[in-house]
């Protein structure tokens, strides 16, 4: 099985012009890469893994508490059985706490567990991601993209999300933990997860393998980032699927950078963030 190409972190951070032209014509094919040597700790990305597994290890009836109504899981806890990917009719094999952005007063505020020890460190991480993606956007707008606003701008003060997951332990008969799908936002980040099964389909329908290890970072192309480019950096199909780790839980934290709501993707269509969004979520049955 084929896999994605490394980059330096640097390169991207000064926009390195081979790095770039190469970027360029990949994303084309496959929208992922992976980032190494990043600037975010070991120490940070082991913390909130272990946040994480014991977050998920609380008895239900105490992670429902933190379940928020009416706000389609923007922030919180959301369980087992409710995400669905696009066109699929068997939700995904996951739980998830979804943290979002303390800089913008307009979105929705955050939800921290009484239970948790420190539940603020993943405020920390939240916003380390946040730089390392408006980092790699940032080299973007080196792309030949006609888009007529500043590409690096656009997701200031956004919608942007980080994500916890569970997948638990399957069933030997149900390979898939996360079937397939694309992103809807601008570019997700994700730190090495503990367990292999992330596959990202390229144009010719082939399966491309995109492990990492601990310390490095996978990054991919969403759906507004195909949009904004008018189609040049390609928004790719992936799953996670079971590879003899299924008597394992697989735990993963990606983080995924929107744009403001109010931004335009589409300005033949003035379609907005939010409108793109707000359908997205109905089609996987967050809303």
């Amino acid at each position: 099985m084929p896999s994605i190409p490394s980059i330096e972190y640097s390169l991207l951070e000064k926009g390195d012009l081979k790095t770039v032209n190469f970027l360029e014509n990949y994303l084309n094919d496959v929208g992922f890469f992976v980032i190494k040597n990043h600037p975010l700790p070991k120490s940070t990305i082991k913390d909130v893994f272990d946040y994480s597994k014991e977050l998920f290890d609380l008895k239900l009836e105490h992670k429902l508490k933190y379940k928020v109504p009416n706000c389609n899981g923007a922030v919180g806890y959301t369980p087992y059985g409710i995400e669905t990917a696009m066109n699929e009719k068997v939700a995904d094999q996951k739980e998830f706490w979804h943290q979002g952005s303390n800089s913008n007063p307009d979105l929705l505020p955050n939800v921290y567990p009484d239970e948790m020890n420190d539940p603020y460190k993943i405020d920390d991480l939240f916003l380390q991601f946040e730089d390392i993606a408006k980092s790699v956007l940032a080299c973007f707008k080196s792309f030949n993209i006609s888009y007529n606003a500043e590409l690096s701008d656009i997701a200031n003060n956004g919608n942007s999300t980080l994500r916890l997951i569970h997948y638990p332990q399957t069933e030997s008969n149900n390979e898939h933990r996360a079937r397939a799908h694309s992103d809807v936002n601008l570019i997700t980040l994700l730190v090495g997860g503990n367990e292999s099964g992330l596959e990202a389909q390229n144009r010719n329908g082939e399966w491309v393998d995109c492990s990492c290890n601990e310390n490095e970072i996978i990054c991919n192309v969403g759906d507004m980032l195909e949009i904004v480019s008018n189609g040049q950096l390609k928004s790719t199909i992936h799953r996670v699927v079971s590879k003899g780790n299924s008597d394992r839980s697989r735990y993963s934290i990606p983080f995924f950078l929107h744009p403001r709501p109010e931004v335009i993707l589409d300005p033949q269509t003035n379609l907005t963030a939010d409108d793109f969004l707000t359908q997205r979520l109905k089609d996987i049955n967050l809303k």
